[in-house]
């Protein structure tokens, strides 16, 4: 297992993608922080999943867009495994608002989980992993980071944020920190999306492709065991979206 002796912290890991990507560390060995914000029982589960492998879990509920929450999830993964090798920013806020109607407070939903909870927890891990053996930083972004969406806008203006952030801790915590950051397309159906309607973005890509949660976590994988001199980078997972887009 090639992650045998690490300590993953996944943000939003109950379900979705955060629960995939920390399931896939599991089965390569990690243990693992569960985060969680409302959703209690999937939680849970997940932890539940990954125990049943063998390995150890810290199950962690936070606000992500709390400061001094997402501060403390860094501080009690810790002070609980005494490391964090691997810290996975996927909590993520999708709040819909067209630019000229949004309110303030649509606006600061998007930017506090989205931008703030990542800045916050990874000066705490960040710091730890500099003071001991190094490690990964992986932000999810998406592709509202490259092009923003009229119905989206703080939540894209929010994600090209994290890209900056990814951007900047390249710098400031190297050497001994690698940082780079995913850019999922559509890779799972969102709740109020009908079958037929997830169907119809197949075509939205050269590949007439649609990708999955996996695909996220096989990325992580790649990027914490490959390479070592992948850095600063943001690796898109949209079956070349942007290159069919008419501009």
């Amino acid at each position: 297992m090639k992650l045998e002796g690490k300590v993953a912290l996944v943000t939003g890991s109950a379900h979705r993608v955060g629960r995939v990507i920390a399931l896939q560390l599991a089965q390569e060995g990690a243990d693992i922080v569960v985060h969680y914000g409302g959703s209690a029982e999937a939680a849970r589960q997940t932890v539940a999943e990954i125990e049943a492998m063998g390995r150890r879990t810290l199950l962690v509920q936070a606000d992500m867009g709390n400061w001094q929450e997402a501060q403390q999830v860094g501080r009690k993964a810790l002070a609980y495994f005494g490391k964090v090798d691997i810290l996975v920013n996927n909590a993520s806020s999708f709040v819909g608002a067209p630019y000229l109607d949004s309110t303030e407070a649509q606006f600061d939903a998007s930017m506090n989980v989205n931008l703030k909870g990542p800045y916050a927890i990874s000066q705490v891990i960040g710091k730890a992993m500099m003071d001991g053996e190094g490690g990964n930083i992986i932000n999810i972004t998406d592709e509202g980071a490259f092009y923003p969406s009229k119905t989206y806008t703080a939540h894209a203006i929010s994600k090209a944020g994290l890209l900056a952030l990814t951007h900047a801790q390249t710098l400031i915590l190297g050497p001994k920190v690698r940082v780079n950051a995913i850019c999922p397309g559509p890779i799972l159906k969102p709740p109020d999306y009908s079958d037929e309607r997830w169907e119809a973005i197949r075509h939205s890509n050269p590949l007439n492709a649609l990708g999955s949660a996996e695909q996220v976590g096989e990325i992580i994988l790649f990027l914490v065991t490959g390479p070592q001199f992948i850095n600063g980078d943001c690796i898109m997972l949209e079956g070349g979206h942007m290159w069919k887009r008419e501009f």
